[in-house]
């Protein structure tokens, strides 16, 4: 897939990019292209991967003639970059707007400039029902690039809609660690909070094989393990903790909900299911109807809701944890 092929990776610091960037590398690409405005997070990753196949940008995805540059000649564009911590996006929403929509459609614009042959949108399952700034902004953000294939028949543009990257930089795994090294407690809202997980390793993976089967339009949802976070709590007092650590119940925040939804009800009229993914075939109309790469005659999908999904034992998320490298 990536043979040969100049790709562009927006956001190239964080947990996703460096995955990405970690298996196009086995793939013997021409250039990978790691747009970013973190100048020091770019020196470090430039040190660990020591590749002459990578080339830096400092760059905004806010700025249109910076990403536009950044997209000449490129083959391959992914998505990655947003700000995703929910309570900064809750208190500077103009901030959340401005790189988790207006950056979205500056790079869909210089996709289509540049004639990029494939865009990947990096997005959530809190875009299902949202209800913070955060899962509105990547909610709109995902409309988007849907209805970018309409003003394009030469770029492909869609989206991998993915649960919790396990442990990904400022997530709750190693905040429970810390917190248990230095106060030997972790703090737990809601015993009954379910969520899905997915290791990086998998959800780059699956990102490859929904652009492998892509025609353009669709929303990817790979098929991930659901648990409950008190589950986890204990599973990482058992590794990082002692007798004497404690888990502490506290209030969820008011933009926290007990379970998330991998596709609406709404959505599931017209998603399919494979044995690796939930497809949902866009609402809007674009260019491709037929979809030939995901024949119709697949089963409707069913099980996509948190109400449906069976919860994983202690067990599966103890196999989590290590493939996740905890």
């Amino acid at each position: 897939m990536f043979e040969n092929k100049t790709i562009l990776i927006t956001g190239s610091n964080g947990t996703w990019s460096r995955e990405f960037t970690k298996q196009i590398l086995l793939q013997d690409p021409k250039e990978i292209r790691l747009f970013s405005r973190n100048e020091s997070q770019q020196v470090l990753m430039k040190t660990d991967f020591n590749d002459s196949r990578l080339k830096f940008i400092i760059g905004d995805i806010r700025d249109p003639k910076a990403i536009k540059q950044a997209c000449e000649n490129v083959e391959i564009a992914i998505h990655t970059a947003a700000l995703k911590h929910v309570t900064i996006c809750e208190n500077q929403p103009r901030e959340a707007v401005a790189t988790n929509i207006y950056g979205v459609q500056n790079v869909i614009d210089a996709c289509i400039e540049n004639e990029v042959g494939q865009c990947i949108n990096v997005s959530t399952d809190k875009v299902c029902w949202p209800v913070c700034m955060y899962s509105k902004t990547k909610a709109v953000a995902e409309g988007l690039i849907i209805d970018a294939n309409n003003q394009t028949e030469f770029t492909d543009f869609i989206s991998i809609r993915s649960g919790n990257i396990f442990g990904s930089s400022g997530s709750v795994v190693p905040i429970w660690i810390r917190q248990i090294k230095e106060q030997n407690y972790i703090s737990v809202t809601g015993d009954r909070m379910r969520r899905f997980f997915i290791t990086v390793e998998d959800a780059v993976k699956s990102t490859f094989k929904a652009m492998e089967l892509s025609d353009r339009g669709e929303v990817f949802v790979p098929k991930m393990d659901c648990f409950y976070i008190s589950d986890l709590a204990k599973v990482l007092v058992e590794k990082y903790g002692n007798a004497k650590t404690e888990i502490k119940s506290i209030p969820p925040f008011p933009y926290e909900r007990d379970k998330e939804w991998l596709v609406t009800p709404e959505e599931s009229q017209r998603t399919i299911e494979t044995d690796d993914f939930y497809i949902v075939y866009p609402l809007i109309n674009i260019r491709t109807t037929d979809y030939p790469k995901i024949k119709k005659s697949h089963k409707l999908a069913r099980g996509v809701t948190m109400d449906d999904a069976e919860v994983s034992d202690m067990d599966k998320l103890r196999e989590l944890v290590r493939k996740a490298g905890y």
